[in-house]
């Protein structure tokens, strides 16, 4: 045991004091750190966001700079934006425990300004949680979100995000993707071969559903189940290459013909990728997709090259080949648009004459969507 002598207690005591009064005076040179939050700055015609397990990764493509992050749950099948209200909206799952307990799904609204969330609506049923654009759409009148439920049965729950509330869950048995068309009605591809159009009222409460006729061989050439927008409805593919447009008129379902990407003299060639494989420039017409040699059931293969088309004149008008093969691409919608792909890191081409730009370290993005 150590006994302190009066000696010691003393100096014990005067290196005690001498430490009291040296702290304050070497605190008082030290000048406070001035703690000040950014803004995001406007959104400029081609800022897109890259969707990583980790978040949404904001990027103005003309310049290659992250602009900002949006935290999301590592469990985030897509995140959307709407303009006029400057939000962002996304769905996502959390589990209590993180990978057990309680399951929460939700939509989040995060701000412009912040990137901040500043609501969240519970969803009740559990929403996919693959990565695919096309498993949640925000419909056109830009009030309502849809969201793809698989439990393992697939629902459709729609929220009011305008609103802050969850309003209703239609049971969607067999029929999967979201594709917004006319003002508050969505259309879902159909595991029968046809395609079901559901109709919202001006509350969000289905008012009408609809299905089309067969057009296409479940067993010989499905339709994948990523999609892309065209300047009157929504282009799909076939795991063989056949491209169809669909669209609506009221509570009719308008599909063309199919067309082959693949010229006549060409075989062997296939689309596939890992995440978004087609993608399109509404205004210009031109559809992009991830193509890769390979026979059946290569559907999920990494695309090789990158196939341009024509949509007007239903022929491939370029092909560029990568020098790593890509898993997913989108191209921006301004009047000098930018494709980007993502193939071991994000790569930024001219969409009109594919010359490469620029190259951005990001990982593992699962899917791009432009504002």
């Amino acid at each position: 045991m150590r006994f302190i002598t009066p000696l010691s207690r003393s100096v014990y005591l005067s290196c005690a004091l001498g430490l009291t009064f040296f702290v304050p005076f070497a605190s008082a040179q030290i000048t406070p750190e001035e703690i000040s939050q950014e803004t995001m700055p406007e959104p400029g015609t081609n800022w897109f966001i890259a969707k990583t397990g980790n978040g949404g990764y904001i990027f103005d493509a003309t310049n290659g700079e992250m602009q900002g992050l949006l935290s999301l749950s590592g469990n985030t099948p897509a995140v959307t934006s709407y303009a006029p209200r400057r939000e962002f909206y996304a769905a996502e799952s959390y589990v209590s425990r993180g990978v057990h307990g309680d399951r929460t799904d939700i939509v989040a609204v995060y701000d412009y300004q912040n990137l901040s969330p500043i609501a969240e609506i519970l969803i009740p049923n559990h929403m996919a949680r693959l990565s695919l654009r096309a498993h949640m759409g925000l419909l056109n009148n830009g009030r309502h979100l849809a969201v793809l439920n698989m439990n393992p049965g697939h629902s459709v729950s729609v929220v009011d995000v305008q609103d802050r509330v969850f309003v209703y869950e239609a049971s969607t048995p067999g029929c999967a993707v979201l594709m917004p068309v006319a003002s508050n009605d969505f259309l879902q591809v159909c595991g029968d071969g046809t395609l079901q159009l559901i109709q919202l009222d001006l509350s969000g409460f289905e008012e009408n559903r609809a299905r089309s006729d067969v057009f296409f061989n479940v067993l010989d050439d499905p339709i994948f189940d990523r999609v892309t927008r065209s300047a009157d409805g929504w282009y799909m593919i076939s795991h063989a290459g056949n491209i169809f447009e669909v669209s609506t008129d009221d509570d009719e379902i308008n599909i063309s013909d199919g067309w082959s990407v693949l010229p006549d003299d060409e075989e062997g060639w296939r689309p596939g990728g890992r995440n978004e494989i087609i993608t399109a420039h509404q205004g210009l017409g031109l559809i992009y997709v991830l193509m890769h040699e390979g026979g059946v059931d290569t559907h999920h293969e990494n695309g090789t090259e990158i196939w341009v088309l024509d949509a007007n004149t239903r022929r491939r008008i370029h092909r560029l080949e990568l020098d790593t093969p890509a898993g997913s691409l989108t191209v921006t919608q301004e009047d000098e648009p930018k494709l980007i792909v993502s193939a071991g890191g994000t790569h930024i081409y001219n969409a009109l004459t594919l010359v490469h730009e620029r190259s951005i370290q990001l990982p593992g993005a699962s899917h791009y969507e432009d504002f």
